[in-house]
């Protein structure tokens, strides 16, 4: 007859022989006794009994508690009466003590359930259990002989054949069949062992695996021995895998992830007797710093220090306890898509003291014990804080949560995040800057689409922006229902507490300037994408840009700055040529610094072009085999800049030595794109770049009709030499080509100081985006200048013609649009603007051996020099000519000394090399 379900189960979980020793001690007395209120004293002398009479004859059984006898043979009959109260109190389901604790026996609900052959089975179920257990400690595999075995003969294996080698079959099949007999590890866990796959693994490792959670090292979370390299160690450590977090985000936000999981698993496990830093050495690889990231707790062991089999054992089942008790708050969480606002601070502001001491101390990370020392700069009430200790870890959490700080072992500092949000504090330490509140923003924002790896605090902001949103204008009572209703928090907050924290959240969200208080009444304010009025006019916009160049120590020749912006202006997409080593990269970094875009509010980014670059994927991204779409740099950074809040800023993309492939291949999405632009709601559009329904349904979302928005920026910088592609016709056409061929190499940096030249500053993208697409757009408020630029512009079509390189309509009103935003604020001459633009849009196209490559060039410096030239005797020889503009030779005089320049330089070389072309250097 099988056991009830209260009885069959009741040796599923032991640590030790003692459960089922002291059930068929009850079962032997009652059957002696036939008296269901059994002496205690005589179930303890069957139980030692039991053990003293199998250590007289040789059996292998458990040994007494340490520190109380050396051996069963010395064990009392009072220290048993103690030992029992263990095993009693975890079958506390089926037994009971009577009588002060003088007899023991079975719950009346058992004995009604126990006749002869449920006794029978229930003993028989004893004694196999028994059985089992005792032979598992009969023959088992030492863990201390075994870590010894592998980390003196590792090193000498690895030069040894890799197939079927022992200590392959200790790790893979012995060890793990040894600790599956644990007591503690029971059919939940995986166990695996690895010396690599097909050759030796630089770290081999032992890995206990909780199946509800992860089956593989590669991600999640398991308790695991990893030897260091040189076998100088072995750790016992729980552990992340770190495979598929850095694969997935990337290694720096790869990193981060695994950071701010190991602070959360710390703050919510015991962790007693376990090391908990970075002080994890396994190899000197860049392997190591995967494994320094990612632990959350350690032991370590010395090859020549390991501890005895117990301590082992004990070490191990002290760490999977802790293991148990994440899986279980993780399987069974009180609330997981429930956010809880727990912090007491009534303003974002009380965090600035933190903020403010790190950076005066950075890169040093600081102590807790000195944040508390210098209370009285740290905290905003100074030395009058009672706490100041607890309130200084309740602040560093809260700013942990906002990614800010990392607390690693006690020890404060600064993320990357964090660095730009001290630098962006202002003079007054105990108010948010502007700076800081767009960056806690873009952090909210940010984490707004993966809600999967958002710290607590940030999902709690976002559902109070969500809930405020939803009311549009409101009390603080009816936000204060909404919030702590989600927060499903009434019963374990007093009605005070909610108020409080309703009231907090509200102060946070208007510092945010997510809200703002009128009276009584909170009002939400929209997304912040109406910029700002920039106070500085476009010109001393260009000045301020100048000058903070030159500050940075650059300089760049006469009218640079000017024609780039104008070129962006115009056109959203810019090429910079020139010889290696002339600042091309840089002007493109300083002139987005200047404008507030930086790497860290990833408003620049630098994009290296590959020359195995050969279609769009590599720039947009792919699907892989399993449909998934796979993004490439510069979708992420057209996601980043087409969300609702960022439109009002520019996004700069610099694809640096961009024909190093052939920029029609990998390009060329982008190339068709630029030209479908059209106004739509205020802002300029295209059509998609990846299209809704070619994504699967989770993609969608976030990657769906992505196009290019008009605060992004392309600028290509590029080499013309033997490793690099030259452009066509497609390419030119749609940017200006800015070239960097002429260097001062006398040039130095000024040596008057720049104290009174402001920094950068953010300025809107209405500074840098087109105001005109189409020439109807523009054309009766400048109807002359473009009659004029069009007429100089059918003069030289007709000289492009003989050669099949004259120009269309794209062309003629990117010249008319480049002209026309120069008359409007007054940045050049019209010459000097024009002579620009015969140099960026004409010149590139110009190219070949014949005479009458020639023929058209010396008619363009005809023009370029305003005056006749002898066209028919300069086609013999036109040495005299070009020799003007040689660099040890003075200028002569010309109406677009650029264009002349460039033109004299292509003429030599077509007649000393037999080939010319704009892009020779």
């Amino acid at each position: 007859m099988p056991l009830s379900a209260d009885l069959s189960s009741i040796f599923r979980s032991k640590q030790k022989s003692y459960k089922m020793v002291l059930v068929l001690s009850i079962i032997d007395e009652y059957r002696a006794t036939h008296n269901q209120a059994i002496s205690l004293d005589d179930v303890a002398k069957r139980f030692l009994a039991y053990f003293q009479n199998n250590i007289e004859v040789g059996n292998k059984v458990d040994s007494p508690p340490s520190g109380v006898a050396a051996s069963w043979i010395e064990f009392t009959q009072s220290q048993t009466k103690s030992l029992l109260y263990t095993p009693i109190k975890a079958l506390s389901s089926i037994l009971d003590e009577s009588n002060g604790g003088i007899t023991i026996s079975f719950k009346s609900t058992i004995w009604d359930k126990l006749n002869e052959e449920t006794m029978d089975e229930l003993q028989r179920y004893a004694r196999v259990e028994l059985d089992n257990y005792n032979s598992n400690l009969a023959a088992p595999v030492s863990l201390n002989q075994s870590l010894t075995q592998i980390m003196n003969g590792y090193i000498s294996a690895k030069t040894q054949p890799f197939s079927s080698h022992q200590l392959g079959t200790l790790l893979r099949q012995t060890l793990p069949t040894n600790l599956k007999k644990l007591s503690f590890i029971d059919d939940n866990y995986k166990v695996q062992g690895s010396i690599g796959q097909g050759n030796w693994a630089n770290i081999p490792w032992l890995a206990v695996l909780d199946k509800r959670i992860t089956d593989t090292t590669q991600h999640g979370e398991y308790v695991v021995y990893l030897f260091a390299e040189d076998m100088s160690s072995v750790y016992l450590t729980l552990a992340q895998g770190v495979t598929v977090p850095l694969k997935d985000r990337g290694k720096r936000e790869g990193y981060q992830y695994l950071q701010q999981k190991v602070q959360e698993i710390r703050e919510l496990l015991p962790l007693e007797n376990m090391q908990k830093d970075e002080h994890i050495h396994l190899t000197s690889s860049g392997l190591g710093r995967d494994y320094q990231v990612s632990t959350i707790a350690y032991l370590r062991y010395e090859r020549n220090h390991i501890p005895d089999e117990e301590q082992l054992i004990a070490d191990l089942e002290n760490m999977m306890a802790n293991y148990k008790l994440y899986v279980e708050k993780m399987s069974n969480p009180v609330s997981p898509s429930i956010a809880t606002f727990k912090y007491t601070m009534a303003h974002l502001y009380l965090s600035q003291g933190i903020i403010a001491y790190l950076g005066k101390e950075f890169p040093t990370s600081i102590a807790l014990d000195e944040l508390t020392a210098n209370q009285s700069s740290v905290l905003i009430s100074g030395d009058d804080v009672k706490h100041p200790k607890e309130r200084i870890q309740h602040i560093g959490r809260a700013l942990l949560e906002l990614g800010l700080i990392r607390i690693d072992n006690g020890h404060y500092s600064f993320t990357p995040l964090g660095i730009q949000y001290a630098n962006a504090m202002d003079s007054n330490p105990w108010r948010l800057s502007s700076e800081q509140v767009e960056l806690l923003r873009q952090i909210l924002a940010d984490n707004n689409n993966d809600v999967s790896s958002s710290s607590n605090l940030i999902k709690a902001i976002n559902m109070a922006i969500i809930i405020a949103r939803n009311l549009s204008e409101f009390s603080l009572e009816q936000f204060n229902e909404k919030f702590i209703s989600e927060m499903q928090l009434q019963e374990d907050w007093g009605k005070v507490t909610q108020e409080n924290r309703s009231r907090f959240m509200l102060n946070w969200l208007e510092e945010l300037a997510f809200v703002q208080k009128q009276g009584d009444k909170y009002i939400i304010q929209g997304d912040k994408e109406n910029e700002t009025l920039d106070t500085l006019t476009v010109s001393e916009r260009i000045e301020h840009i100048k000058d903070y160049i030159a500050q940075k120590g650059f300089h760049y020749p006469g009218s640079l700055i000017e024609n780039l912006y104008l070129s962006f202006k115009t056109k959203p997409f810019v090429i910079l040529a020139g010889v290696s080593g002339t600042g091309k990269t840089k002007l493109v970094k300083l002139f987005a610094e200047a404008l507030g875009a930086t790497s860290l509010n990833k408003q620049f980014s630098l994009i290296p072009v590959r020359p195995d670059w050969s279609d769009p994927s590599d720039l947009l991204g792919y699907k892989d085999l399993s449909g998934a779409y796979r993004p490439g740099q510069l979708a992420d950074v057209l996601v980043e800049a087409s969300k609702s809040g960022n439109r009002h800023k520019s996004y700069f993309i610099c694809l640096d030595e961009m024909n190093l492939a052939r920029v029609e291949h990998y390009f060329s999405d982008m190339l068709s794109i630029i030209e479908t632009q059209e106004w739509q709601n205020e802002h300029i559009v295209t059509s998609p770049l990846i299209h809704k329904d070619s994504l699967r349904h989770e993609d969608q979302s976030l990657y769906g009709n992505l196009s290019l928005p008009d605060n992004v920026y392309l600028i290509g910088t590029v080499n013309m030499d033997e490793t690099t592609h030259p452009f066509s016709k497609k390419v030119l056409d749609r940017a200006n080509t800015i070239e960097f061929n002429y260097i001062n190499l006398g040039q130095f940096p000024d040596e008057v100081g720049f104290s009174n030249v402001a920094g950068a500053s953010q300025a809107g993208n209405s500074f840098l985006r087109s105001e005109y697409l189409q020439l109807i757009d523009v054309y009766q408020d400048y109807k002359d200048l473009v009659q004029k630029t069009t007429e100089k512009l059918v003069k030289i079509n007709s000289i492009l013609e003989e050669i099949h390189s004259h120009v269309g309509f794209r062309i003629r009103d990117a010249v008319c649009f480049y002209m026309i935003y120069n008359e409007r604020f007054q940045l050049l001459s019209e010459d000097a603007a024009f002579d620009l633009q015969l140099l960026q849009k004409i010149l590139p196209r110009v190219q070949g051996s014949s005479s009458s490559v020639k023929r058209v060039l010396l008619q363009l410096m005809q023009g370029a020099l305003g005056k006749t030239l002898p066209i028919a005797e300069l086609m013999e020889d036109s040495s005299d000519l070009y020799m003007k503009w040689s660099a040890s030779q003075t200028e002569e005089a010309a109406k677009h000394p650029q264009t002349a320049r460039k033109i004299a330089f292509m003429l030599r070389r077509l007649e000393e090399d037999g080939f010319t072309s704009y892009w020779l250097s």
